[in-house]
């Protein structure tokens, strides 16, 4: 191959690139983000229960967590954290990738963790897949000692700054803790957000642990069942805790369905950092 050969294939390889860059920016998908290698922390099955994607598949998978450091991470420097926590059956280790796309190549450590629950009643809605304040228990004490053990790995995360993410089972997820007023997990997170579930379970936001939280909830717009009743529960809860002074915003997500669509993560990004980003603005 000639010189110039080699000089045209280049300038082809970069206009593609660039293409490629300004499509998926477009679509509202994130480009590549600068994140360390995701790691595991593994629980042996005398450590923890069953999780939930075990139950529900008839199929034992041991739990983990995952997680990434931001690159440049130092252990001299505080970081938030971004929790997600996945909905359905949940896997046996959550799904990094939607926390990665949530933090979006910010300066922050991002985590993933599965689902858990007592029992599975075939009988009930979904199959019996759906968490509920019965499975308090077993969902504090798992996720104390999951967590407890990345708290182990990374001391230097900033509860102020942190926030845990929960997609339908998983938004019911977060409202169970958040409701029973759960102190490990309220000392340890600022905001919460909940995508297309959890209306119905979150309750009790007054009272002095969660008063001072942060609260965003998600709900997309297209027909299917139940939908109005989500779109009117959310806007009753904004109604109901913005009346008494509670941080609680509800938002419709246009042309959504049951997803969590690139933009949605997008747009969970944009709030949690909302302060952070409006301050480094003043600055500059």
């Amino acid at each position: 191959m000639t010189r110039i050969s080699r000089l045209k294939t280049l300038a082809s390889l970069l206009v593609f690139s660039f293409c490629l860059q300004f499509t998926l920016a477009a679509s509202g998908q994130e480009t590549t983000a600068n994140w360390g290698p995701v790691q595991r922390i593994t629980f042996a099955k005398d450590e923890l229960p069953l999780n939930l994607f075990s139950k529900f598949m008839e199929k034992e998978k041991n739990s983990f967590l995952q997680y990434c450091l931001p690159e440049g991470y130092s252990s001299d420097k505080t970081y938030p954290l971004i929790l997600y926590v996945p909905g359905f059956h949940g896997h046996p280790g959550g799904n990094i990738k939607v926390a990665k796309d949530i933090g979006n190549g910010r300066n922050c450590v991002v985590a993933s963790l599965p689902l858990f629950k007592k029992n599975i009643d075939r009988s009930e809605p979904a199959n019996g897949v759906i968490v509920s304040f019965a499975d308090y228990s077993i969902l504090s004490s798992s996720y104390r000692k999951m967590l407890g053990r990345l708290f182990e790995a990374v001391p230097n995360i900033d509860p102020t700054r942190s926030a845990m993410v929960g997609f339908s089972n998983g938004a019911i997820t977060i409202s169970i803790l958040v409701s029973s007023q759960d102190a490990f997990i309220l000392q340890r997170f600022q905001s919460y957000c909940l995508v297309d579930q959890g209306m119905l379970h979150l309750v009790d936001l007054h009272k002095t642990p969660t008063k001072d939280r942060r609260f965003l909830m998600l709900v997309g717009d297209e027909e299917d069942y139940g939908r109005s009743l989500k779109l009117r529960g959310a806007k009753l809860l904004e109604d109901s805790y913005q009346l008494i002074g509670i941080d609680f915003e509800s938002r419709v997500l246009e042309n959504t369905g049951h997803e969590l669509t690139p933009s949605c993560k997008h747009e969970i990004g944009a709030w949690i950092f909302e302060k952070d980003e409006q301050a480094l603005q003043k600055i500059n």
